[in-house]
C-alpha cells in the first residue's frame, strides 16, 4: 500500500504559484509537483471558508449534509461520521496530522487580543477523530488566542507575548508585519518540521498517512523578512480591479469597499472601508503574502525529499488549499463572504513518482472528491454518506456538471459559463443575488442578475437550487435567522423559495 502525504495550505490563491501564473516570485517545489504530476486546473472548493471545506476533506460530505457549515456556528465535525483517519486506520495505516485542524467552530467572542486561553477541550476532541499522532498549530490567529501545541512551544521560549502583541495589539500593522523571530520558528516551519520528523521516524511495518496542514498564507501576513526579500514586486501583474465597480448597489461587496463589513480586510482600515487602503499598503500586503507562499514552497520541497529518502518512490503527494484569497483583487483582501473565482478555485495536484504520469485535467472537480480519491489510493471502500467521487472517475465522466460552494448565509452554483451567487449580509439584513458570465466576464465585474438577456440562466439556476432544497434542504440549512427560522421558505408555487422573504 502506498504511503500518502497530504499537504494543504490555508487561503492560498492558485495564481500565487509560479506554475499557475505568479510573476513576482518562484515556487520551484510546487512547480515540480505540477510538472511531474496530475494538475486539476478547474478544481473548486466546496466552501469559501475554512471549517466547512476542511470537514469535507475529512468525510467527502457536502457541508449542508454534515452540518459543518460555518467557522462561527453550526456543527463541529461529528465523531459519528467515518473520516480519513478512522477509515485509513481500518486499512492498517498509521495516521498523523501536523498543523491546522479547524474541525470545530472557533469561539471568537471569547478571544482576547492580550491573552492566550486554554485549548485542552479542543485538543481532546481532535484526538478522538482517530489520528495516531497530532501536532496542533490550529491557525496563526488561534495559536495566539489559544494554547495549542505551537503556542505552548512559543510560551516556553518566552516568545508568545511578543508575537501576539504584533498581531493583535498593534493595529497600525493592519495584519502585515515581518515575523519577529528566526524563520524556523514560524508556524509554517513548525508544522513542516513536525511532518518531516514523523516521516523520518515512521515504522516500516505499516503504511503512513501524513498530513501537513500549513496555516499560511492565511493572515496575519507575518512572513519572515528573508522570504519577503525573495519577492520582486516590480514584476507584479497588479491587482485586478475596475474603477467604479462598487458603485453598483446590487453587489454584496459594495459594503466591504465603502464600509462597513464583508471580508476580513474591512476590519483593519478606517471606517471598515477597504477603499481606504493605499496602493502602498496593497503592495506591502501582496509582497508579504507572496513571501509566505515562497516559504511554504521551500518546506514542501523538504517534505517531499524526506518522503523520498524514507520510502524511495513508494508514496503519493496530494497538494491543495482549503480555499483562496482575494489578494487585493477588486480592492479586497480576505475571503469571508466572497464567492469570486479568486476564493472558490484552488490549486490541486497529485504527484505519484512511480506512475510517471503527468497531465493537466481541465474538467471541473470539487474538493469533496479528495476523500474518495485517498480511499481509492488506499484500497478502502468509500462510506455511503460520501458525496464525492475519485478524481480520476470524475474526470473520466467529463467533470462536474454543477459546482456548488456553500457556507453559512452564502452559496454559489456554477453551470457551464454561469455563476449564480446568493449572499446574505447580516448588517443590513439583505440578500444579495448576483449572476456572472465567467466566460465573457472572467473577473466578475458585471452583475447580470437583473439583465433580461440572462433571465433564462437565472431561472434555470434558481430552479436547480429549489430542486436541491426539496431533495435535501440545501438552502434552508444554510440561510438561517437568529431565531432558527430560515430566511427563505418554499411556498410551493415554483418560485417561493427564491422570492418570498419570511
Amino acid at each position: 500500500m502506498k504511503n500518502i502525504v497530504f499537504i494543504t495550505t490555508d487561503e492560498m490563491h492558485r495564481e500565487s504559484i509560479s506554475a499557475f501564473g505568479a510573476s513576482t516570485h518562484s515556487t520551484p517545489c510546487i512547480d515540480f509537483l505540477a510538472e511531474h504530476g496530475e494538475v486539476y486546473s478547474s478544481a473548486y472548493s466546496v466552501s469559501p471558508v475554512c471549517l466547512p471545506s476542511r470537514c469535507s476533506w475529512m468525510t467527502g460530505m457536502e457541508p449542508h449534509k454534515s452540518g459543518s457549515i460555518s467557522n462561527i456556528f453550526g456543527s463541529s465535525l461529528s465523531l459519528q461520521y467515518p473520516n480519513l483517519f478512522t477509515e485509513l486506520r481500518k486499512r492498517g495505516y498509521r495516521t498523523s496530522l501536523h498543523g491546522k485542524c479547524h474541525f470545530i467552530p472557533v469561539p471568537y467572542p471569547a478571544t482576547r487580543p492580550d491573552m492566550t486561553l486554554e485549548y485542552e477541550h479542543f485538543i481532546s476532541y481532535y484526538k478522538q477523530l482517530g489520528m495516531d499522532k497530532l501536532d496542533l498549530q490550529d491557525d496563526k490567529n488561534n495559536s495566539l488566542w489559544y494554547y495549542d501545541d505551537y503556542a505552548k512551544d512559543m510560551e516556553r521560549k518566552g516568545k508568545l507575548k511578543r508575537y501576539r502583541d504584533l498581531a493583535h495589539m498593534t493595529p497600525e500593522n493592519q495584519c502585515v508585519f515581518p515575523f519577529p523571530f528566526d524563520a524556523d520558528e514560524h508556524p509554517d516551519a513548525w508544522s513542516a518540521k513536525k511532518t518531516i520528523e514523523q516521516i523520518e521516524g515512521s515504522s516500516d511495518d505499516s503504511p503512513c498517512f501524513v498530513w501537513c496542514s500549513f496555516s499560511g498564507p492565511h493572515y496575519p501576513v507575518d512572513t519572515p523578512q528573508e522570504f519577503i526579500d525573495k519577492v520582486d514586486m516590480s514584476k507584479d501583474k497588479g491587482r485586478v480591479f475596475r474603477a467604479g465597480e462598487w458603485d453598483d448597489e446590487s453587489k454584496y461587496h459594495r459594503n466591504g469597499f465603502h464600509g462597513p463589513g464583508t471580508t476580513e480586510g474591512s476590519g483593519h482600515v478606517k471606517d471598515n472601508a477597504q477603499k481606504n487602503y493605499s496602493e502602498e499598503y496593497w503592495t506591502r500586503w501582496r509582497r508579504s503574502y507572496f513571501g509566505n507562499v515562497v516559504m511554504i514552497d521551500s518546506w514542501i520541497g523538504q517534505i517531499v525529499d524526506a518522503a523520498r529518502r524514507k520510502w524511495d518512490d513508494d508514496f503519493i503527494v496530494i497538494f491543495t488549499s482549503d480555499h483562496g484569497e482575494m489578494m487585493g483583487n477588486h480592492s479586497l483582501w480576505g475571503k469571508n463572504g466572497s464567492l469570486f473565482e479568486d476564493v472558490l478555485r484552488v490549486p490541486l495536484i497529485i504527484y505519484d513518482p512511480c506512475s510517471g504520469k503527468a497531465a493537466v485535467h481541465d474538467e471541473r472537480v470539487l474538493s469533496t472528491d479528495i476523500f474518495p480519491t485517498i480511499m481509492k489510493i488506499a484500497g478502502t471502500p468509500v462510506h455511503p454518506l460520501c458525496d464525492g467521487v475519485p478524481l480520476d472517475e470524475d474526470v473520466a465522466a467529463g467533470g462536474r456538471e454543477y459546482i456548488i460552494s456553500e457556507c453559512e448565509n452564502r452559496i454559489a452554483v456554477i453551470y457551464k459559463n454561469y455563476k449564480l451567487e446568493w449572499n446574505f449580509y447580516n448588517k443590513n439584513q439583505k440578500m444579495y443575488k448576483e449572476l456572472y458570465d465567467i466566460e465573457a466576464d472572467p473577473h466578475e465585474f458585471c452583475n447580470r442578475y437583473s439583465d433580461p438577456e440572462y433571465k433564462d440562466a437565472v431561472q434555470f439556476l434558481e430552479s436547480y437550487l429549489e430542486k436541491r432544497e426539496r431533495e435535501e434542504k440545501l438552502i434552508s440549512t444554510i440561510f438561517y435567522k437568529g431565531d432558527g427560522l430560515p430566511y427563505y421558505l418554499n411556498y410551493g408555487d415554483g418560485a417561493g423559495l427564491m422570492n418570498k422573504e419570511v
